[in-house]
């Protein structure tokens, strides 16, 4: 069997032409007489394109097959003709169920995503495709680097605000599937920014994922951002919004209450009790490092509920999350806080920072005239 067909400048429907001979040499049916113009062409080519997964070709074999259709679709007509070619070659590839081939399937995707006019209409639906294909072969991070670079490679271009709130939405899922939970934390805040107060249950129901995502995300210790976007804020008077409070300035002993009430809440929203008691007490920890330089370790018995022999190991970990950063002083069962995070940066805390920064200006300023005497008498005495 004669190798993936390789072109020479050669023309769109020669390289056609050379594609339906490789199509039938590898077990496809096609039609006997080709079509008149090179968009049916290539309709029927693609919606062959497939057989080759079917076949025994090497990966290598299949990914330059899969390749060469992608260099003919590029630039082949209008936006319209393109896109429509576009989005029949991504629907037949990422509704395979040949998995083994699913990296081959995403490469092919993947170039064509980097490939075509990023104009073209079917470049938004290609992205839903590629993001299906990489959670399948969880390479999600190969197609996602973060919301910045898809705002501006994809979301800047004109897309309805339904059409961005469905991807993200997607995107979202499969993070969360791949175990991306800080990453899936970050697209949910995205989405929930593209709500109004006027948007309604959708918007209600995807602000209950987001509270839910940040809080089972062991890795997600500052809420208070949540509290100003839209579809939270329609939340309020709910059990809900009162779960997001606690884990945005509360205590543990103030979630406890919480969930002595609203235990059938908890399970509903197939939160895990012992990991928010868990993360409540790093908390209540962070809470007490912002108010005090110095915590006892009885202080932190008392707030977070364990041993004494259970304090050290606390704030090993404690100091491992990099909250708040400190020194342990066993002998003197205490602990020095150098530095913390703080949980919620209210007024106060803008005006101290304000005035530490107008000190520090003019500690520089200080110290910039005494520079300038300095260099002014060293050059007065030569």
């Amino acid at each position: 069997m004669a190798g993936p067909p390789t072109f020479i400048e050669l023309s769109r429907e020669e390289q056609a032409v050379e594609l339906r001979s490789y199509l039938r040499s590898i077990g496809a049916t096609l039609q006997e007489k080709n079509p008149e113009n090179i968009d049916d062409d290539m309709q029927e080519i693609i919606s062959k394109c497939d057989v080759c997964l079917k076949s025994d070709l090497s990966d290598a074999d299949i990914e330059s097959f899969l390749c060469s259709i992608v260099s003919v679709i590029i630039g082949i007509g209008t936006l319209e003709i393109e896109s429509k070619l576009v989005t029949l070659f991504s629907q037949k590839l990422s509704k395979s169920d040949e998995e083994r081939y699913s990296v081959t399937i995403l490469k092919t995707l993947w170039l064509l995503y980097g490939t075509v006019d990023p104009k073209l209409p079917a470049r938004f639906q290609l992205y839903t495709d590629i993001i299906e294909v990489a959670k399948r072969t969880k390479q999600l991070l190969l197609v996602y680097e973060g919301i910045d670079k898809l705002n501006k490679s994809l979301l800047s271009i004109t897309h309805t605000k339904k059409q961005k709130q469905t991807l993200l939405r997607q995107l979202h899922s499969a993070l969360i599937e791949n175990s991306h939970s800080e990453l899936a934390a970050e697209v949910m805040v995205e989405l929930l920014r593209n709500y109004t107060a006027d948007d309604g249950k959708q918007a209600k129901d995807d602000a209950k994922r987001c509270i839910v995502s940040a809080i089972a995300d062991p890795k997600t210790f500052l809420f208070e951002p949540l509290l100003s976007l839209a579809p939270v804020v329609t939340l309020q008077n709910t059990p809900i919004y009162e779960l997001l409070n606690i884990f945005v300035s509360g205590s543990l002993t103030n979630y406890l209450d919480f969930y002595k009430g609203h235990k059938d809440l908890i399970k509903s929203l197939g939160l895990d009790h012992q990991a928010n008691i868990h993360k409540m007490k790093l908390l209540t920890v962070m809470s007490l490092a912002e108010d005090s330089s110095i915590i006892s370790f009885e202080t932190i018995q008392q707030q977070v509920q364990i041993t004494l022999d259970q304090v050290e190991p606390f704030l090993l970990e404690l100091f491992g999350t990099k909250l708040v950063r400190g020194r342990m002083d066993q002998a003197a069962k205490k602990v020095n806080i150098s530095s913390t995070m703080y949980r919620t940066f209210s007024k106060q805390r803008w005006q101290m920072l304000r005035d530490s920064f107008f000190s520090w200006r003019s500690c520089l300023s200080v110290i910039e005239e005494g520079m300038k005497t300095v260099v002014s008498n060293s050059q007065s005495s030569i």
